[in-house]
Formats: structure tokens, C-alpha cells, sequence
């Protein structure tokens, strides 16, 4: 199932993020910023940091904390929350892009309803649930020459064929 690995993939995303943030106000001798000792931080493995892309936030990360080297732990945090804010109106843009487009393509589909003579409106009616009491397993539906529906009637009517 995608979701479940995506959510795992989020959760891993934003405990990475914790971790590098707290670990580049650091000096690179107390806290670096490899791989293999943020895997071991986390206590995860490393190629499931492969495995998502993340190696690169790390990567980054590491770059950041060498270039703020001599800068203060305050300084720092300000920067980090600076880039924070611009990720997250990056992916606020993205989400209503996303947005738009299915505004649109419902949009389209209401004018092809309409266009093909269907009310709209019934389009956003609930399907209506399958008749369950009715077992189908191993029935192709053409046994003893009925159809379906004739087994349907059969089964709620007591019938012997739609005419009798």
C-alpha cells in the first residue's frame, strides 16, 4: 500500500529534519553530520536513508554546518527557521496548484456530464451499495441458461424467471 510507506517516509523525513536542525547549531567535532552517525542517531539503517533520498538533506546539512561554522547558536536558528518558512510556502504553492488542477478536471467533467445530457448533480450521489445477501462465488452468472437479473428475482421474489 503507497500510503503506508509514505507516511513512514514523512515521519522519517520530519524526524531527520529535527535531528540536522539541532545537531548543525553544534561544532562539527561534537556533533557530525555523516550517514552513518545520523543513521546511528536515529537508529535506523543507513540505506533507509539511501533508500528515501534523505542522504542528500544530510549532505546538505553537513554543508550548512561547516559554512555557519564560526557563526552563533542563535544566528543559526534564525536561518534555519528562514528556510523553513520558505520549504513550507514552497509546498503551501504546490498544494494549491494541486488544488486548481482538480477544481478543473471536475470542472471538465460537470460540462462532458452536461454535454452528454446527464444532470451533474447526479454525479455526486452515492453509488448504491451491491446486493450481499446473494453469494456469486464460482457462478459465471450463464448456469442453467439465467441471467443475472434472474437470479436476483429468483433469490428476492421467489420467481422462476423474470416473466412468470
Amino acid at each position: 500500500m503507497v500510503l503506508a510507506r509514505s507516511s513512514i517516509r514523512e515521519e522519517l523525513k520530519r524526524t531527520l529534519r529535527d535531528h540536522l536542525a539541532l545537531a548543525e547549531t553544534h561544532p562539527l567535532e561534537e556533533c557530525s553530520l555523516d550517514v552513518g552517525s545520523v543513521a546511528a542517531a536515529l537508529r535506523i539503517s543507513r540505506t533507509t536513508l539511501y533508500k528515501y533520498g534523505l542522504n542528500r538533506e544530510i549532505n546538505e546539512a553537513e554543508q550548512r554546518q561547516r559554512e555557519n561554522m564560526w557563526l552563533s547558536g542563535p544566528a543559526i536558528e534564525q536561518q534555519f527557521y528562514t528556510d523553513r518558512i520558505r520549504n513550507l510556502t514552497a509546498e503551501l504553492q504546490q498544494g494549491r496548484q494541486r488544488s486548481k488542477s482538480v477544481i478543473a478536471r471536475i470542472a471538465i467533467m460537470e460540462a462532458n456530464a452536461a454535454r452528454l445530457g446527464f444532470d451533474p448533480e447526479e454525479m455526486y450521489k452515492p453509488i448504491l451499495k451491491p446486493l450481499r445477501g446473494i453469494s456469486r462465488a464460482g457462478n459465471s452468472g450463464k448456469r442453467h441458461g439465467r441471467t443475472p437479473l434472474d437470479s436476483i428475482l429468483m433469490s428476492v421474489c421467489g420467481r422462476h424467471g423474470a416473466t412468470s
